[in-house]
């Protein structure tokens, strides 16, 4: 039995160019499309709380593209030990044989296939991307810098983070990437000259306000993971005409986001789209120029799965990562 060991800095050399990020997000799009059309059978992910360290585990099959287990954790205290706060790894095996095909790092995975993910919303959804947002200036906004930059043509990038000094490191980047960067001072001074503003911050209050949105607009927030936390405020929630997320079920019992608007009374589930609806045809991601859209993201388990057997697959392809006889 043989395994293939994929590493981050695999995974980063594997998709950090058009074609292996074009190739991840029309896999992650062919993902969503599956889940929402009953093809993919995926459980809600089992969450375990040791103190307030959070600990995930997520798995997921379909025929013909494997079957994964992810395990995750976030665990604060690391950065007092200098190590990251999320980490985690992916375990993919044959759907036919059982046999286990590889184990990736789950951190690179991850980063990655979020960002892949607000690409297909960007993709599906969104009128313009000549102007950029983004809130946070973490990982996350990272590797949805490195994706996005891959994928659209982005004529102007405004950055805020209340870390000031990751905000200019992440301009940095994408000076290095050609694109026109400014550092501003307030969400509201990134927002309000967006085109598409994504939230991507560990923030448990509201980053995104819609007395700040303004029409044909498109947002996407990937924070907010807990039921009583939120990146967006009531008023993003009615002004928004299509809300889009990853899974109905998922979102509505893991994020703050879809939770705490629903409580008030604001929108019920019939007002939640899935993203994979909106790729098969069945639903629309805006009706007209002037409509403001949303994505709201959890991650789910059918991301991790379409992302391990891309990377499997290119890995294999350009005879990278190590394999070991167990």
């Amino acid at each position: 039995m043989k395994l293939t060991i994929i590493s981050g800095r695999e995974v980063d050399e594997l998709l950090d160019n058009t074609e292996g990020v074009m190739g991840l997000i029309n896999a992650v799009a062919a993902a969503f499309r599956d889940y929402s059309s009953g093809l993919i059978k995926m459980p809600q992910r089992t969450v375990i709380y040791l103190d307030s360290d959070w600990w995930g585990v997520m798995p997921c099959g379909t025929r013909n593209a494997g079957f994964s287990v992810k395990i995750v954790n976030v665990i604060e205290g690391n950065k007092a030990r200098g190590l990251p706060t999320t980490q985690g790894i992916v375990v993919l095996m044959d759907d036919v044989t059982g046999q286990p095909l590889a184990v990736i790092n789950g951190t690179a995975l991850t980063a990655w296939r979020t960002a892949a993910a607000t690409a297909v919303s960007i993709k599906y959804m969104a009128q313009s991307m000549d102007n950029l947002a983004i809130i946070g200036a973490g990982l996350q906004a990272r590797y949805h810098l490195m994706v996005l930059s891959r994928a659209f043509p982005i004529k102007r990038l405004f950055i805020y983070s209340r870390t000031r000094e990751r905000a200019l490191e992440l301009a940095k980047l994408a000076q290095g990437r050609g694109i026109d960067v400014v550092v501003v001072e307030s969400g509201y001074d990134a927002v309000k000259q967006a085109d598409v503003a994504i939230a991507v911050t560990t923030s448990r209050e509201p980053v995104i306000h819609g007395l700040w949105l303004h029409r044909g607009m498109h947002i996407v927030s990937i924070g907010a993971p807990e039921v009583n936390a939120r990146e967006l405020d009531d008023e993003v929630i009615r002004k928004v005409s299509v809300i889009a997320v990853d899974s109905r079920t998922a979102v509505m019992n893991e994020t703050g986001d879809i939770i705490i608007p629903m409580k008030n009374g604001l929108i019920t589930e019939k007002d939640l789209i899935e993203i994979g609806e909106i790729i098969g045809g069945m639903r629309k991601g805006r009706s007209g120029d002037n409509d403001i859209t949303l994505f709201k993201s959890v991650g789910i388990a059918a991301e991790d799965l379409a992302a391990a057997t891309y990377i499997y697959n290119l890995a294999r392809r350009k005879n990278m990562g190590v394999t070991l006889e167990l």
